[in-house]
């Protein structure tokens, strides 16, 4: 790598453990250093790779996202408003004065303009960090080195929550209590949940990282048991041997977070990856060296922690109930809202309004991201997002079918599974609203997505008149 990709891969590193150490990134004393971070190394990046950028379906799918968002902020006569967005009328009678007295002759279809104007800025953000990164990756060492420092983010967080665990002391890293304390807190995070969301999505790259370079290894093509075991002492082995560790060290301490979403979701990742090296592999003791070491990863730790601890904790359903009692609430809102939305990021203010089962606690989440863009943006919103969602699985499809490296189709293929775990537990979480999770998701995606540079033309020397050229 050149000086330059090399200093861009570290600060793209930073940035991803800037976010995850500095409490999830949700304090603005996080976020916005983090935003600046992300347009400064977009900026840095993309002139760099202008060649990397080229319109498409998934460009127009993100463009008309962009536009629906917008439109939200664009002001409307209070009769349209009405007419279009029934709730609009009894959300902003209750929590505007000026338009409960009547002193507001337009207002834009977000009921929080503010709080839209932020979600829409952070949505640019995650577009500008997801086309950097696709470009920085596109060549082989830096994806390998992006994937590497994730690993290595992800098993300094893992240690430091399991100690955390061991020794908590009510403080989140042992000095900081959180604006909203919650006694589920792991790690820097202050809900053991989204530290479980970060973490699948660091473990489905560490996995996909540890495949791929295992998949290119030659010591497991040596002749004998005996070359193969001595190889495990070489210099090629000690990467492999270290990930390895380091993918089971975040397992350890995924598991002991509890979390039943991030745990079943993690599962489904990581059951992506089985059926991956199943069906790609076509040597035999490959299949089983990649079969076991994650069929043995999950046995441990799961025994590490006690089979019968986390069947007795799946089998209490009191979270999943409250979770179901306040979806049911929220459908009245999502019926008034259907069509425009009630502006992106605005579901807690709108559920001040709505008459709720439980009054103990005031909902900012419905926990179920995508229960909550139904109610945020409407149709107005979800059709645009249902087509770049679209859109980039037929991209992330068309790049695994493209002649790669071993290495490259599994970081990418453990990005994928990645992403489909997060997808799981987005049903019962709202992970992708923090930060920290959201800018690692990204990462994840411009893995997915992105077109790997080709590789420059070698120039062939000429051979004299009558030399004997062979190969081998």
């Amino acid at each position: 790598m050149s000086s330059a990709d090399r200093a861009r891969t570290y600060a793209t590193g930073g940035l991803i453990a800037w976010a995850a150490f500095a409490f999830g990134a949700v304090y603005p004393w996080g976020y916005v250093p983090l935003a600046i971070g992300a347009v400064v190394l977009g900026g840095l990046g993309l002139p760099a790779n202008r060649t990397s950028f080229q319109p498409s379906f998934t460009t127009i799918a993100t463009a008309l996202v962009l536009a629906a968002v917008a439109l939200q902020l664009v002001p409307l006569a209070v009769p349209s408003l009405a007419t279009l967005s029934p709730g609009s009328q009894r959300v902003l009678t209750a929590t505007d004065v000026g338009y409960a007295i009547g002193a507001r002759a337009t207002h834009p279809l977000s009921v929080s303009a503010d709080r839209t104007m932020l979600g829409l800025a952070a949505f640019a953000m995650l577009l500008v960090w997801c086309a950097s990164t696709a470009a920085i990756v596109r060549k082989a060492p830096a994806l390998q080195a992006v994937a590497g420092g994730v690993v290595l983010v992800g098993a300094c967080l893992a240690v430091v929550g399991l100690a955390q665990q061991a020794t908590f002391n009510g403080k989140l890293l042992w000095f900081w209590t959180p604006r909203f304390y919650a006694t589920n807190a792991f790690g820097p995070f202050v809900n053991r949940n989204h530290f479980a969301g970060w973490m699948l999505l660091a473990i489905a790259l560490g996995v996909g990282w540890l495949f791929g370079r295992i998949g290119d290894a030659s010591g497991l093509r040596a002749p004998t048991w005996r070359e193969r075991i001595l190889w495990l002492g070489s210099k090629q082995a000690t990467p492999l041997i270290v990930v390895g560790a380091a993918v089971i060290v975040m397992a350890c301490a995924l598991v002991w977070t509890m979390s039943r979403s991030g745990i079943a979701a993690t599962g489904v990742a990581l059951a992506i990856l089985l059926a991956a090296a199943l069906r790609r592999s076509k040597r035999t003791l490959r299949r089983l060296v990649l079969a076991g070491y994650l069929v043995m990863t999950v046995a441990g730790v799961i025994a590490w922690r006690g089979e019968h601890t986390l069947a007795s904790w799946y089998r209490n359903t009191t979270t999943l109930e409250w979770r179901v009692r306040l979806w049911e609430d929220t459908m009245p809102a999502l019926k008034e809202f259907w069509l425009t939305g009630s502006g992106v990021n605005t579901y807690g203010t709108v559920m001040l309004v709505y008459p709720r089962t439980d009054t103990s606690v005031q909902p900012r989440e419905a926990h179920n991201d995508y229960l909550q863009m139904a109610v945020e943006g409407g149709l107005l919103v979800c059709v645009p997002a249902v087509l770049l969602v679209v859109a980039v699985g037929r991209a992330i499809s068309a790049r695994l079918r493209q002649p790669q490296s071993e290495t490259a189709w599994w970081i990418r293929m453990g990005a994928v599974a990645g992403i489909c775990g997060m997808a799981v537990q987005e049903l019962t979480e709202f992970s992708l609203q923090i930060p920290a999770v959201a800018l690692l998701f990204v990462t994840c995606v411009a893995i997915a997505i992105h077109q790997p540079a080709q590789a420059p033309a070698r120039r062939v020397r000429p051979q004299p008149a009558g030399a004997l050229v062979t190969s081998i």
